[in-house]
């Protein structure tokens, strides 16, 4: 039995010298790691947001002694939070996940040359866990080219790179360990289904980066980590991305404008990596044809498609030409105004937009949802009632006011005449006062704010 352990022991330590007389021209440092770091890394951003979070403050600090005897009050106070995402076309869309920009009120993308940039919120899917930002720059942008996670194989080399726990763009390695995993929370519920789980290490700040093959393509978004474990990650599969991106980048959510294409894509991948994409079109209920341009240009996929479509303005046409020589041309135009916001103009005479975390940064507002006032109109209710531009409004009768949902349900019930209790924000103060409904014209005097 010693002369196979000799053997062995032999060979080992004839290795490294082996690796050192590689054929002359061939550098074994470049390997499939290196190349494909080389050629994503400008692609890959770092996210950073800014949140209002809930802390109790004490008078007596942290005292272990004398906290106890004063608890504080609890304030709302900015907090900095870390993610990390991608670019999937150059005019500046970049995908990462939901829980990453989640009741943000800032989000900068820090680019891979150090220059940060502020981010919209395009859209979000919570459920997914997907959202996409869009940064506006004069430089031509890095894609990365998404693949496809539907021929996965189990132990292929995986690649993650991402901003774990600040530090910007460090690159892991490992492998697929599994797919079609589920996480669920403490009481079973599915949080997340149809997940790749790698072995490839993923800390915080990793959400929302890519996960890359061996040829560089994008197969995965990091998400989440196993908290109780070494090494156990999963990320969701790009097909999810893909197959969303008809509503994530839809423009009637995008820039409210109705567009009257629906644009899907076919995938067929062939061995080992080659993705070949087909856009299909549908116009007025017929069946999807073969997409050969819209508005001049070849859609390279089903992203490219659809930021072709937001780069038009309502008023402008969409020309689709399909592959069977035939050319369609629709007319865009903005999207109706939800019935809320003309209900509170008609009966109100205010004009209202849905407070975001985002426009309370803006306009620095106190509170993250309710009821933006616009504008208010002269001899109305409002204007009798003291309400003001830049007053949130947060509830009406005993009703809670959020969305622009619970006031269209709570107009439908307001009375046609008499009083409605109303609360507003104004600045930092909490007002209460009367709406006086009047049924023939919605205009009345009453108590101000």
């Amino acid at each position: 039995m010693r002369r196979p352990l000799a053997l062995i022991c032999s060979f080992a330590l004839l290795a490294p010298a082996i690796a050192a007389d590689a054929p002359e021209g061939i550098n074994l440092r470049r390997t499939v790691t290196v190349r494909v770091v080389e050629k994503t890394k400008g692609a890959v951003v770092s996210i950073s947001t800014t949140r209002l979070i809930d802390r109790r403050i004490s008078r007596f600090g942290n005292d272990p002694f004398l906290a106890p005897f004063d608890p504080g009050e609890v304030v709302r106070v900015p907090a900095s939070y870390l993610g990390s995402g991608f670019i999937v076309h150059p005019d500046g869309y970049v995908v990462t996940n939901n829980h990453v920009i989640d009741r943000a009120r800032q989000i900068t993308v820090e680019m891979a040359d150090g220059r940060k940039l502020p981010a919209d919120l395009i859209s979000s899917d919570a459920d997914a866990d997907l959202a996409i930002l869009k940064v506006s720059t004069d430089r031509k942008l890095p894609v990365l080219d998404l693949g496809d996670s539907g021929d996965l194989m189990i132990g292929e080399p995986v690649i993650a790179v991402g901003n774990p726990l600040g530090f910007s763009h460090s690159v892991t390695t490992g492998v697929v360990s599994a797919v079609h995993r589920e996480l669920k929370d403490e009481s079973d519920k599915v949080l997340l289904a149809d997940l790749v789980q790698t072995d490839a290490a993923i800390n915080r700040g990793n959400s929302g980066g890519p996960l890359l093959n061996a040829y560089g393509q994008v197969i995965g978004i990091n998400t989440a980590i196993r908290g109780d474990a070494q090494n156990i990650g999963f990320a969701i599969p790009v097909n999810r991305l893909r197959d969303l991106i008809p509503e994530l980048m839809n423009p009637g959510q995008v820039s409210k404008m109705d567009v009257p294409v629906k644009l899907t894509e076919r995938r067929t991948v062939e061995p080992p990596a080659t993705v070949k994409v087909t856009v299909l079109a549908s116009l007025s209920g017929a069946d999807p044809k073969v997409v050969s341009t819209i508005n001049g240009r070849a859609p390279a996929d089903i992203v490219d498609a659809y930021a072709i479509l937001l780069r038009t303005k309502p008023g402008d046409p969409v020309v689709v030409r399909t592959t069977d020589g035939r050319e369609s041309r629709v007319s865009t135009k903005a999207m109706p105004v939800p019935d809320a916001v003309v209900q509170a103009k008609r009966r109100l005479g205010i004009g209202v937009e849905p407070v975001t975390p985002m426009l309370a940064q803006k306009y620095g507002l106190a509170v993250e949802d309710g009821l933006f006032i616009t504008d208010v109109a002269r001899g109305s209710a409002a204007e009798a009632a003291n309400l003001q531009p830049g007053d949130v409004i947060l509830q009406l009768g005993r009703y809670r006011v959020q969305n622009l949902d619970d006031f269209s349900v709570l107009l439908q019930h307001m009375p046609a005449q008499g009083n409605v209790f109303i609360v507003v924000v104004r600045g930092q103060q909490i007002l209460r006062g009367q709406l006086k409904l009047n049924a023939a014209t919605s205009h009345a005097s009453g108590p101000g704010l």
